[in-house]
């Protein structure tokens, strides 16, 4: 299964939580564009290697979730991003395999930071 279709996955599972005070999104970071788009969003503030997922909880507590499949790598943007997170002391989880591997890791997640 191709990461994008991992995270599709994902994604109706968190959904399905249907969890009150936490919410979570995608930042549309991937794809082919332009140079003069690319510039367009940079000004605009948009980052490589941003996760896949960001979710938010209660009191303004942000995760971050990189989604990768089973023989997936981090790209040079990812792992500098995921290393100025730990500096932050932002919590930044890199989930990889299928996805009830994946499924078993945003629980624990969940679990650990979601708090009524």
């Amino acid at each position: 299964m191709k990461e994008y279709q991992i995270q599709i996955k994902l994604v109706k599972y968190l959904k399905s939580k249907k969890l009150s005070k936490f919410r979570f999104f995608h930042v549309a970071n991937q794809g082919i564009r332009s140079t003069k788009y690319k510039f367009l969003l940079s000004s605009m503030g948009l980052k490589g290697g941003c996760p896949d997922l960001i979710l938010e909880f209660k009191g303004g507590h942000m995760v971050y979730v990189e989604i990768k499949a089973p023989k997936g790598v981090l790209s040079k943007s990812q792992k500098l991003w995921y290393n100025i997170s730990s500096a932050l002391k932002t919590p930044h989880y890199i989930l990889k395999g299928e996805f009830n591997d994946l499924k078993n890791q945003i629980d624990s997640i969940l679990t650990k930071h979601y708090k009524v």
